[in-house]
């Protein structure tokens, strides 16, 4: 089977799995480092933390820009060098009865992009709107992590606006946002909270919209 859409398709698969295994690496590696070096760090703990709040107040996009350009032009020349090198393979991967009784190719196509989908609006949005966000200094309380709660409503959002978008258009959204928006409603009378809201929300719904949006027009164009 020769298809260089297919060929470029598996290859990008492979690169994002490939990324979130290198990912993970480093941050178990990051992880180990800051709990070996926590250990004896106590004296200071004060001071670096109105450090680490002095430096929250001078809040700019500029570092998620840059990191998310720098995610883009390393899976451009990764993926295209790749592809440059396989784009000539020609390798039978389905067993001729298979490929009789079913679209072998739309079935790929929809896997890829079903994993691309699963993979841009679960790891890489939420780095990428933890960079986004100014940070603030963590309550420690007992219960419910109200941050990591927040992170998963976020990833649930998305994937709800991608799931629904291709039916519903921009009512879906509407009806994701209006959702959300209710639970927090109260709490958007303290600015602080409103601009932290509406800033990680929009960063949120723009990934997931526009991930959706580029899916369902590869879809239709190569499918």
């Amino acid at each position: 089977m020769k298809d260089s859409v297919l060929i470029l398709g598996w290859i990008w698969a492979a690169y994002l799995a490939a990324r979130l295994a290198a990912e993970g690496v480093r941050r178990f590696v990051a992880a180990r480092r800051a709990a070996a070096s926590g250990a004896g760090q106590t004296g200071d703990a004060d001071s670096q933390a109105a450090h680490r709040r002095k430096v929250r107040l001078a809040w700019t996009p500029l570092p998620a820009a840059l990191w998310l350009a720098a995610e883009g032009a390393l899976a451009v020349v990764v993926v295209g060098a790749a592809w440059l090198v396989l784009r000539d393979v020609s390798v039978n991967l389905v067993p001729a009865g298979l490929a009789a009784s079913v679209d072998v190719r739309r079935a790929a196509v929809a896997g890829i992009l079903g994993w691309s989908l699963v993979v841009i609006n679960v790891p890489v949005a939420w780095r990428l709107v933890g960079m986004v966000l100014p940070s603030e200094p963590r309550k420690v309380t007992a219960g419910v992590d109200a941050e990591r709660m927040g992170e998963t409503i976020g990833v649930l959002e998305r994937l709800l606006v991608v799931v629904l978008v291709p039916s519903g258009g921009p009512a879906a959204v509407g009806f994701v946002v209006a959702a959300k928006t209710l639970a927090r409603f109260k709490e958007l009378d303290k600015k602080r909270f409103a601009e932290r809201y509406l800033l990680g929300t929009m960063t949120s719904v723009t990934v997931a919209l526009t991930s959706a949006l580029a899916a369902m027009w590869i879809w239709s164009s190569v499918a």
